[in-house]
């Protein structure tokens, strides 16, 4: 055998195929979130659960490799890699709901907004941000929503309806229908709220 010391590094072409290769799993990732996009807005849930179902396992591991991968640049470049993207978070930064009275006003409900959050779930790939997840339901539901669900909510949310949303959010976490990650401040469906969306939607 020859000696390791000999062996030479080409660093541009293996950082080169690395890339590549995380590329096309990133294609293929984002190839499967499209396929289920297209049969949650074709009312198939059923057929977007089993897409899912492939999905989320792959996405995960596909983010341990690559953060992996990410680690072994940084040796190779001999500095340190950086995240090129940042994670903005625009819908809740604050996660303690107070009780406050909303009695006296027509609102929707917190419980309204279940459904909608876990299809964008679904719609997202199985994991999304927060702003990801207000955006989806506002289309979703602009044709129903009260005009008090535009008003101010408190605690900071900029809206009554975004407050909603995420108190029901914390309680589809306590009933395990979704998981939220602290750090990354994430939303991801388990099989749980794939299970009830499939139960309850049509």
């Amino acid at each position: 055998m020859g000696n390791l010391n000999d062996i030479s590094i080409d660093r541009a072409e293996l950082e080169k195929i690395i890339v590549s290769f995380n590329g096309k799993i990133n294609n293929y990732i984002k190839l499967l979130k499209q396929k289920s996009s297209e049969e949650i807005l074709n009312g198939s849930i059923l057929k977007a659960q089993k897409i899912i179902n492939q999905l989320l396992p792959l996405e995960n591991e596909f983010q341990k490799m690559d953060a992996c991968h990410n680690s072994f640049l940084s040796v190779i470049r001999g500095t340190r890699f950086l995240d090129s993207e940042k994670t903005t978070i625009n819908v809740s930064e604050k996660s303690n709901i107070s009780n406050f009275d909303i009695s006296n006003i027509d609102f929707t409900p917190n419980e309204s907004y279940r459904i909608p959050i876990l299809k964008s779930l679904i719609y997202l790939g199985g994991t999304a941000k927060p702003s990801d997840i207000s955006n989806f339901i506002e289309k979703e539901m602009k044709n129903k929503f009260k005009p008090a669900d535009h008003e101010k909510g408190t605690n900071g949310f900029e809206k009554l309806w975004i407050e909603m949303v995420n108190r029901e959010k914390e309680n589809m976490i306590k009933e395990g229908l979704i998981f939220e990650d602290k750090k990354t401040e994430q939303w991801e469906i388990i099989q749980n709220g794939i299970n009830y969306l499939a139960q309850f939607t049509n």
